[in-house]
């Protein structure tokens, strides 16, 4: 993704995990103990509520975890698609997030929410999967992100180059979760939502403008 002779690809990752974080804020806290992008975390919440836990359903992780799986799915077909493969993955991940912040204003159930921001995430792991850039290829969850980090501080005996990417990527989820937390507590979870799919239609948009027709 060049822009002007800069790799844009970096950022726009980044970008992307500050919006899982805002997402899963949302989902956690707006729709009842669920993750709909973090799937570490959603089967563990999963474990929690067959075991009888108090305070975790079935339902919701078990929601999210299906329409994941048909996100991913949906992003490995999007793949296939042809050199303009990215640009049909953003804008279908901006519909859906749009979507889902549409709902979150109509007060529907919050399994339909739940399944559109399941699928949009879904389709983002996929995404970043395929874009294979090194060191940003976990949007969602961080557990391999900061394990790297700290090996490969000099302290330890470690030489990575790209540690301060590592940290980047730590620190755009801390920030998107925090904003999404903020938002869900004083506006609910429409405009949250909403917001979410701003940045991600500014990313397709400047594919769409700037992008190489062949690639």
């Amino acid at each position: 993704m060049d822009v002007g002779g800069r790799d844009l690809l970096p950022p726009a990752i980044l970008t992307l995990t500050v919006v899982s974080g805002l997402v899963d804020a949302v989902s956690f806290l707006g729709l009842g103990n669920v993750f709909t992008s973090a799937m570490t975390g959603n089967i563990v919440l999963l474990g929690l509520a067959l075991g009888g836990a108090s305070g975790f359903a079935v339902g919701p992780p078990l929601v999210a975890a299906v329409a994941y799986v048909a996100g991913v799915f949906a992003g490995g077909f999007i793949g296939r698609t042809g050199p303009r493969w990215l640009r049909i993955a953003l804008a279908a991940e901006t519909l859906l997030l749009a979507v889902a912040g549409l709902l979150g204003f109509a007060k529907v159930s919050p399994y339909a929410v739940i399944v559109t921001l399941a699928l949009a995430m879904g389709m983002r792991n996929v995404t970043t999967h395929q874009l294979d850039v090194p060191d940003l290829k976990n949007t969602t969850v961080m557990t391999t992100t900061v394990t790297t980090m700290i090996i490969s501080l000099p302290v330890v005996g470690g030489s990575h180059r790209n540690v301060w990417r590592l940290l980047a990527s730590v620190l755009a989820l801390v920030c998107g979760t925090t904003v999404g937390a903020w938002l869900v507590d004083h506006h609910g979870i429409g405009w949250p939502l909403l917001l979410s799919a701003v940045p991600i239609a500014v990313l397709t948009a400047l594919l769409w403008r700037y992008a190489d027709p062949h690639g």
